[in-house]
C-alpha cells in the first residue's frame, strides 16, 4: 500500500514539472519522517524530496548548507496541499547577518479534510550557482505543539528558527485568556498572536502582517478574546531579532556602526564585532492562564460603585450636620443688636476711610509704606516708592503693617469669582473633545493594526471590554468625576444655606466671617470631575505624549486651590479669572513644549529663566498685596523691593510674609537650578510636581498661621485633614509601584508589568486612581470647612496673613 502511494505521488510530481526546461533534471527522492538526509544540487540539477504525512501534527523542517553565500543561496520550497513555505540557505537579515542553518514550523493542514486521504508533502532544493552545494534536511512531527491552560512550554528560538504553537478555546468559553511569554535574558524577540489561518508569519519582516504582537526582552503578554478567531483558535509566533534594536529603540547610527564594520580589511575583528552585536538565541516559555469573564466584571465595579456611594452617604448627612452648624455661626446675637441700633432702616453705615497721608507723614496705622528714611532723603526708597500710583484709598489700606480682612473685601464681587466656574465649563468641553477624539483613533489604530507596542499598558492586568484593551484603567477613574459631583453638591447646598441668612440679615454677608465666594470651589470640582474623564481618555492609550491629558486638570487644581486659599483673606487682591485662566493655559503650553523638547539645554535654561521671573513677580505681588501693578516697570519694582528689604533695612516691613516667600523663592529657585542641571526626563510629572510642592507650602503657611493667630477649626475640618493626609500616603504608595513606565520603550516597559492586586481586576495603578480621588475630596473638604469657625467673628477683627 505504501509502495502504490509513493508511486501515485510520483506521477503526479512529473506531470507538475512536465513544464520544466529540459536543461534542468528534477530528481524526486522519496524520504522518511525524522530522517536526515544530505544531499547537493547545482544550478542545473535540483532535488526533490516527497514525504507522506501519516499524522495531523505539524510538521518542522531544518536545513543547513556550508560554503553558500547570500549572493548564490540554496532556496527550500516546502509544498503541501494548502500552501507553500519557501526560504532561503544562508537565511540574509537585512544584509547585516547571516544564518546557515534554517527552521521552520510549516502551517499546519487543519482545512484539509481527512477524507481525501494521505497527505503528502514535497520539499525542492535548488540553486543558481554552478558548483555542487551541500546541504542537509531534516523533517520532523511536531510535539507539544498545543497550548494547554497552565502548563509551561518551554522552547529555543534563534532569528533563524522561529517558533510558533496552537491555543484552542474550550467549547462554550467565552473568557478570554492571557498568553504569558517569559525570557530568560534581555535579548529582543517578537510576540505574535495569529489566526490559525495559513499562511502563518513566522519571520521578521512579516510577523507584524496579522493578527497582534509585542516587542519583548523578559516578558510579553497578550489578552486574547474568543471572538479573535472563526475557528476559536489562535497560534503564538515567537520570533528573535537579530539585534536589539527594536526593543531598546537605538538611533539609526548603531545600524551605520556595524556598516561600517564591513569597510575594515580585518575580517577577524569584523567577525568578532558582528558576534559582539547580534542575538544568537533565546529560551522562552509560553503560558496561558485564564482571565476573568464580561460577567465577572460586575462584582469589582459594583463593589468601587458600592465604596463611593457609601462616601456620598456619609457626606450628605457630615454635610447637613456641618451646614447646620456652619449656619448657627451667624447667631450672633448681640453683635446684631449692636449693629441694628445704629441702623435701624436696616442699611450699613459704610466705614470712614482713612484720609490720604500727607507726602513724608504718614500716620503709625500705615507704617507700612513709610519711607526708610536716609541721610540721603533722594535716594530714600521705601514701599510706596515701588507703588507710585497708590494714591486710592484701597490700595493705601492694603499696606498697613496690621492688615485685617475688612481691609480687603471692600471691592469683594461674588460676579467676579463666579467668572471662574463660567470660564472653566467652555474650556473644558473645547479642550475635551478634540482630546477624546485622538484617543479614540489611536485605540482603533492598535485595535486594527494589533501593533501593541503603542501603547503602555500593564498587559498582564488586561481586562479588554469591545475595542478597549484596559477597561479597568479607564473605569477606576469614577472616582474622580462621582467625588468630584459630591464635591459640587456639598458647595451648592452650602452656597444656598448661606445666601437665605444674607437675604435674611444682609449686614451679616459685610461685616461678620471672611467672605463666601465659591465660584473657585465651584471650579476645583468641576475640574476633579474633568480630571476623571482626561485621566480615562489617557488610559485609553497612554503614552508619553498624551500624558498632558491626564495631568492638565491636575494643573488646574492645584492652581485653583493656591488661589482659594490665597482668596479666603485677600478677596480683593485675588487675580481675575481671565488672568488665572491665561497664565495656566500658558504652563499647559510650556508642558507641551517640554515633551518634545525636553532633551535640550537650551529648553531648560529658557524655562528656568521664565520661571525664576514668575517666582519673583507672584512673591512681590503677594508681599505687597497687589499694589505692584504690571507694567514696563516692573521689573525695576521688584529690583528696588529686594535691595530696600534686603540690604537697606534692618527689618522688613511684613516680618512673616517676608520669611515665607524667601521660603518660597529657595524652594522655586533650587527647582528651576535642578531642572537645568539633571533635566529630568518627565517634564509633565516635574511640573506638576512644582505646582503641588508650591501648594503644600502655602497651605501650610495658612494653617501654621491660623495657629499662631489663635484660630482653631471645627473638628471636621481636622477630621478631613486626617483623612486627607491617610488617603494620600496609601496613594503615593501605589503611584510610585509603577506597573508601565513610558519613559522606556515598550518591551522595557512591560517588564514592570505586574498582575492584578485587587478583585483580580484593579492593578495598582488603579487602586491610586481610587485612592487619590478620595484624597482630593477629602482634601477639598479641608480647604472648604477650614474657616467656618470664623463666620461668627467681625471681619476687623480677623487677620491677614
Amino acid at each position: 500500500m505504501y509502495q502504490a502511494a509513493m508511486l501515485v505521488s510520483l506521477v503526479l510530481l512529473l506531470l507538475q514539472y512536465r513544464e520544466v526546461s529540459c536543461e534542468v533534471n528534477p530528481n524526486v527522492i522519496p524520504a522518511n519522517m525524522s530522517q536526515t538526509i544530505t544531499a547537493n544540487v547545482t544550478a542545473t540539477f535540483q532535488k526533490t524530496f516527497m514525504f507522506l504525512l501519516d499524522q495531523t501534527k505539524p510538521v518542522r523542517i531544518i536545513a543547513q548548507a556550508q560554503n553558500v553565500s547570500p549572493s548564490n543561496p540554496l532556496i527550500v520550497s516546502a509544498r503541501q496541499i494548502l500552501g507553500v513555505t519557501s526560504f532561503t540557505i544562508p537565511l540574509n537579515d537585512q544584509g547585516y547577518q547571516v544564518y546557515n542553518q534554517v527552521a521552520r514550523t510549516l502551517c499546519p493542514q487543519w482545512d484539509y479534510p481527512a477524507s481525501t486521504g494521505n497527505r503528502f508533502m514535497a520539499i525542492d532544493v535548488s540553486s543558481s550557482d554552478s558548483y555542487k552545494r551541500e546541504f542537509q534536511i531534516r523533517a520532523d512531527y511536531v510535539d507539544n505543539f498545543d497550548l494547554i491552560e497552565g502548563r509551561v512550554i518551554s522552547a529555543n528560538v534563534t532569528p533563524s528558527k522561529p517558533m510558533y504553537f496552537r491555543y484552542k478555546f474550550h467549547s462554550g468559553n467565552k473568557a478570554p485568556v492571557l498568553v504569558k511569554v517569559q525570557g530568560d535574558d534581555e535579548t529582543c524577540a517578537t510576540i505574535s498572536v495569529q489566526t490559525s489561518y495559513c499562511p502563518i508569519h513566522d519571520m521578521v519582516y512579516d510577523i507584524e502582517y496579522d493578527g497582534m504582537f509585542q516587542s519583548m526582552t523578559t516578558l510579553a503578554a497578550i489578552t486574547v478574546t474568543p471572538n479573535f478567531s472563526s475557528r476559536k483558535d489562535f497560534v503564538v509566533v515567537v520570533v528573535v531579532h537579530p539585534t536589539n534594536y527594536q526593543c531598546e529603540h537605538l538611533g539609526h547610527e548603531f545600524l551605520d556602526v556595524i556598516k561600517n564594520a564591513g569597510n575594515s580589511t580585518d575580517k577577524k575583528d569584523r567577525l568578532e564585532l558582528r558576534k559582539s552585536q547580534f542575538n544568537n538565541g533565546k529560551k522562552v516559555m509560553i503560558t496561558v492562564e485564564s482571565s476573568m469573564s464580561y460577567r465577572e466584571y460586575i462584582f469589582p465595579t459594583l463593589i468601587t460603585i458600592g465604596l463611593l456611594l457609601i462616601i456620598y452617604l456619609l457626606a450628605y448627612v457630615g454635610t447637613i450636620l456641618e451646614t447646620e452648624k456652619f449656619i448657627r455661626g451667624f447667631n450672633i446675637d448681640f453683635e446684631y443688636n449692636t449693629i441694628e441700633e445704629d441702623t435701624e432702616s436696616g442699611e450699613v453705615a459704610a466705614e470712614p476711610a482713612p484720609q490720604k497721608p500727607r507726602t513724608g507723614s504718614l500716620s503709625n496705622d500705615y507704617g507700612a509704606i513709610r519711607k526708610h528714611r536716609r541721610q540721603n532723603t533722594h535716594d530714600s526708597i521705601g514701599s510706596a516708592d515701588y507703588c507710585e500710583d497708590i494714591n486710592d484709598v484701597a490700595e493705601i489700606r492694603r499696606t498697613k503693617v496690621e492688615l485685617t480682612v475688612a481691609d480687603l473685601s471692600y471691592h469683594s464681587n461674588d460676579y467676579k469669582y463666579r467668572l471662574y466656574q463660567w470660564n472653566l465649563i467652555p474650556i473644558a468641553i473645547f479642550y475635551a473633545l478634540p482630546v477624546i477624539q485622538l484617543v479614540a483613533g489611536i485605540q482603533l489604530l492598535v485595535h486594527y493594526t494589533g501593533n501593541q507596542n503603542i501603547c503602555y499598558y500593564n498587559y498582564l492586568c488586561s481586562r479588554p471590554l469591545g475595542v478597549l484593551q484596559q477597561f479597568n484603567n479607564i473605569f477606576s477613574n469614577v472616582g474622580y468625576v462621582l467625588l468630584g459631583v459630591l464635591f459640587l453638591l456639598i458647595v451648592k447646598h452650602r452656597d444656598s444655606r448661606y445666601q437665605a441668612v444674607i437675604r435674611e440679615k444682609p449686614i451679616l454677608g459685610k461685616k461678620y466671617g471672611l467672605p463666601q465666594h465659591n465660584g473657585i470651589y465651584y471650579s476645583v470640582g468641576f475640574s476633579l470631575v474633568m480630571e476623571g474623564v482626561l485621566s480615562a481618555s489617557y488610559h485609553v492609550c497612554p503614552t508619553g505624549y498624551n500624558f498632558q491629558f491626564d495631568s492638565t486638570f491636575m494643573y488646574l487644581m492645584a492652581g485653583l486651590l493656591m488661589l482659594k486659599i490665597y482668596q479666603l483673606r485677600h478677596p480683593d487682591v485675588n487675580p481675575h479669572a481671565y488672568t488665572a485662566y491665561i497664565f495656566l493655559s500658558l504652563n499647559i503650553l510650556i508642558e507641551v513644549v517640554g515633551v518634545y523638547t525636553v532633551q535640550s539645554r537650551y529648553f531648560w535654561i529658557l524655562f528656568a529663566m521664565f520661571y525664576i521671573v514668575a517666582t519673583l513677580y507672584f512673591t512681590s505681588h503677594m508681599y505687597y498685596m497687589g499694589v505692584i501693578s504690571v507694567d514696563c516697570g516692573i521689573f525695576t519694582r521688584i529690583t528696588l523691593f529686594f535691595r530696600n528689604e534686603l540690604f537697606n533695612s534692618p527689618k522688613p516691613l511684613y516680618m512673616d510674609r517676608f520669611v515665607f516667600l524667601v521660603l518660597v523663592l529657595t524652594l522655586n529657585f533650587s527647582a528651576a537650578i535642578l531642572g537645568v542641571i539633571f533635566m529630568p526626563s518627565d517634564f509633565p510629572s516635574f511640573l506638576l510636581a512644582v505646582f503641588l510642592i508650591n501648594l503644600l507650602a502655602y497651605f501650610a503657611y495658612y494653617v501654621l498661621m491660623k495657629f499662631i493667630n489663635g484660630e482653631y477649626p471645627y473638628p471636621i475640618t481636622v477630621f478631613c485633614g486626617f483623612l486627607t493626609m491617610v488617603t494620600w500616603v496609601c496613594a503615593l504608595y501605589f503611584y510610585f509601584s509603577t506597573v508601565t513606565n513610558w519613559q522606556l520603550p515598550a518591551a522595557k516597559s512591560r517588564q514592570k508589568n505586574r498582575y492584578c492586586l485587587l478583585l483580580d481586576f484593579y492593578d495598582n495603578h488603579d487602586i491610586w486612581h481610587i485612592i487619590s480621588s478620595m484624597a482630593l475630596f477629602f482634601g477639598f473638604v479641608t480647604v472648604l470647612t477650614l474657616d467656618d469657625h470664623l463666620l461668627n467673628k467681625p471681619r476687623n477683627e480677623i487677620k491677614v496673613f
